[in-house]
């Protein structure tokens, strides 16, 4: 066999050569499966498009956890949507309700009391329904604690009868649930004394009050700094007095004061709950809303490292929404065997 030149250059070049072709496809092949497997795990909510490139999420004043809450919210979620921008609106647990029922807002914060009396058209609305609005998750619970001094006899909340219990500020969560609760199990206390959670810490030091009804976020700092100089008992609530208590109020749900939270609570204790949550307008898209269930669920630890009680934005809180869902929502929970519990319209609103 004669090789000529050329041919002996051309065999040359396919035996150096060869090795980094094949090098060089499998490398071309290897990116394109990276590029292909990266935009197939990216977030579904990269690939959504929101109804509007500008969205508006109503709160409250400023110095609220509503506030601190909403705006670790919006940053996640434009997060996950491109192009997304979020403004946050002053309002409030009321008026959030009104201004996403109205449209004003896209939207909102709230508590279960003042969301199932919105949509059931009771309560502080005057007998206006404000049933545009459609749940989409929990954000944190306001979780119920009795207390007292260690010093003090009162061991059960049949003790409060004829003694002064503070409630805080007038008209605020604490002061309307210790008002049902006691008038549901017939508890009498001598007076209920509103103010500032600072002044009733210093009101239960010096005895002007026997016991204090919290219904907030714990933990408190309030709380926290009276048991540096005093030890304090936890009051808990009897499994049948909350059981019938939420037969005649299904707004509320139920929920536990962590052993720790604070040196009195040194075992897991059940109590009620009053659970704020998110919501927005019924006619948001389907896909849209599956992508910020999701995208929100992902990243609440984001959520928590904010607050340790935003954590409770969970499906385990869920349960604890008394109003209707996003049928977006519904169907996310649904699948996912979450339990949703929506009471019915109340025969006789409370």
């Amino acid at each position: 066999m004669i090789t000529t030149k050329v041919g002996r250059l051309r065999l040359a070049h396919h035996h150096l050569t060869g090795g980094k072709k094949m090098n060089l496809t499998r490398t071309i092949a290897a990116s394109a499966f990276l590029a292909l497997s990266g935009l197939m795990a990216a977030p579904v909510a990269a690939q959504v498009a929101p109804p509007s490139p500008v969205m508006s999420a109503a709160s409250q004043s400023p110095g609220s956890l509503y506030v601190t809450y909403v705006a670790a919210w919006i940053e996640q979620v434009q997060k996950a949507f491109n192009g997304l921008t979020i403004s946050q609106e002053p309002g409030g647990a009321a008026q959030n309700i009104v201004l996403v029922n109205n449209g004003d807002t896209d939207f909102g914060i709230s508590n279960g009391p003042q969301a199932y009396q919105a949509v059931h058209g009771f309560g502080w609305t005057n007998g206006e329904t404000y049933d545009k609005i459609a749940a989409l998750h929990p954000a944190y619970p306001a979780l119920t604690s009795v207390f007292t001094l260690a010093s003090s006899d009162i061991e059960m909340l049949a003790d409060l009868n004829g003694r002064n219990v503070g409630i805080g500020l007038p008209g605020g969560g604490s002061d309307v649930v210790s008002g049902q609760l006691f008038e549901h199990l017939g508890i009498t206390p001598s007076q209920r004394i509103a103010g500032s959670w600072e002044d009733t810490a210093g009101m239960l030091r010096d005895g002007l009050v026997d016991a204090v009804f919290y219904l907030a976020g714990h933990p408190a700092g309030f709380i926290q700094e009276l048991e540096i100089g005093r030890e304090l008992r936890f009051i808990g609530l009897e499994a049948a007095d909350m059981e019938s208590f939420l037969e005649a109020y299904p707004y509320y749900g139920t929920g536990t004061l962590k052993a720790g939270v604070y040196t009195g609570i040194t075992e897991d204790m059940p109590t009620l709950v009053q659970m704020n949550f998110m919501f927005g307008r019924p006619d948001l898209p389907d896909d849209f809303v599956t992508a910020l269930l999701e995208s929100v669920y992902d990243n609440v630890d984001g959520l928590a490292a904010v607050h340790p009680d935003f954590v409770n934005t969970s499906f385990e809180n869920v349960a604890n929404i008394p109003v209707p869902f996003h049928p977006a929502a519904e169907k996310f929970y649904a699948d996912r065997s979450v339990k949703m519990n929506v009471p019915a319209a109340p025969e006789a609103p409370k």
